[in-house]
């Protein structure tokens, strides 16, 4: 359950940009730790009736030894879950929510997603806004733009992203300098452990992949993608620069390179 329908809500910016929650967003994730409070103790209750099930009523055939594991497993959960939500279940959220402050950060943005590591095949969504990493629900992710600059609001304890509003063409970055156009801050030679890359003003791009050089041609569009034809070979990427790094995004990865001197 999402805390709001709109993920971004414009009528809690003020507050968000005051460094509060407002008043609806405090409710909507109370609601949303009461809910969850509510399920682990659920499903507490459903081990607990294994443990008893089995101790009363388990099939004679069922060796003592995975007798024992079976309640034992089932049991401990559901004492782990009980002490779970005694405590106050989610100890990040129930902090954020006693403190009420909210942080903000700006700066290029670019969604990813990666496979969950689950039965069902699920998609962990992700929003990377300058240096820094989000996860956050399907919704938010639909509803949150694919390019540009952003500032984006967030409980400092348990990461959740609270609100996100776009900046205007001469963004900000978090130390408050003016971030330039990716057209023109990505000029310049770049580099990680396995690749590097110059990109040139003329639109003439030089990249070493694993020692493999190539050469090509690059321009942003409109929409702040970056568009390269290395080798024959033409590609579309989210990229940002922060500071002295390029992260670009292709195909759902992302990696950063470093600025060269």
């Amino acid at each position: 359950m999402l805390p709001m329908m709109n993920p971004f809500p414009p009528d809690a910016l003020e507050s968000n940009r005051q460094g509060q929650l407002a008043r609806a967003q405090r409710e909507a994730f109370t609601r949303l730790l009461r809910l969850r409070n509510r399920s682990a103790l659920g499903a507490a209750g459903v081990a607990l009736v294994v443990a008893v099930l089995i101790v009363f009523f388990g099939p004679h055939s069922l060796a003592p030894v995975w007798r024992i594991a079976i309640v034992g497993s089932a049991l401990g959960l559901a004492v782990s879950l009980i002490l779970r939500t005694v405590s106050g279940g989610d100890a990040a959220l129930s902090r954020d929510l006693q403190r009420g402050r909210v942080k903000s950060l700006a700066g290029p943005v670019a969604k990813d997603h990666e496979p969950a590591l689950d039965v069902n095949s699920t998609s962990i969504y992700i929003l990377n806004v300058g240096d820094q990493r989000f996860t956050i629900a399907p919704l938010a992710f639909e509803a949150a733009p694919a390019t540009g600059h952003v500032r984006l609001y967030y409980l400092p304890a348990s990461r959740k992203v609270v609100n996100l509003e776009r900046l205007s063409d001469a963004p900000l970055t978090p130390g408050g300098t003016v971030q330039r156009p990716i057209e023109e801050a990505i000029v310049g030679s770049w580099r990680n452990s396995f690749a590097n890359a110059t990109f040139s003003s003329n639109g003439r791009v030089t990249a070493s992949v694993r020692g493999r050089r190539t050469t090509g041609r690059w321009s942003v569009d409109g929409a702040g993608r970056l568009h390269a034809d290395i080798a024959g070979h033409a590609g579309t990427a989210q990229a940002s620069v922060l500071g002295a790094e390029l992260r670009i995004t292709l195909g759902g990865k992302g990696f950063t390179l470093t600025r060269q001197q």
